[in-house]
């Protein structure tokens, strides 16, 4: 992520059953990419898209994506973002 983003990037996180370690093997890998800002969410899917694939593939686990903005991360109020942030693991 950080050769796509470079300075953009400003944390990827782990949060669902893998952040509360009980992934199992039915289980995606659920990812938050928070970035500076996101303006064109699908334009961050279609950038990110081949390396998800060759990540997916090589571990074996479906990795799920979301992208989210620094500011909705660290004051986003939906119960989503509160939900992530209280999982969330640094990747």
């Amino acid at each position: 992520m950080a050769l796509i983003y470079g300075d953009r990037l400003k944390g990827v996180y782990v949060y669902g059953s893998y952040a509360r370690g009980e992934g199992g093997a039915e289980s995606d890998l659920d990812i938050v990419v928070v970035l500076d800002d996101v303006d064109h969410y699908a334009a961050e899917v279609d950038r990110t898209g081949e390396l998800i694939s060759k990540l997916s593939l090589g571990f074996g686990v479906a990795i799920s994506r979301v992208f989210v903005s620094q500011r909705d991360w660290a004051s986003g109020t939906s119960a989503f973002l509160a939900n992530a942030r209280e999982e969330a693991v640094p990747a």
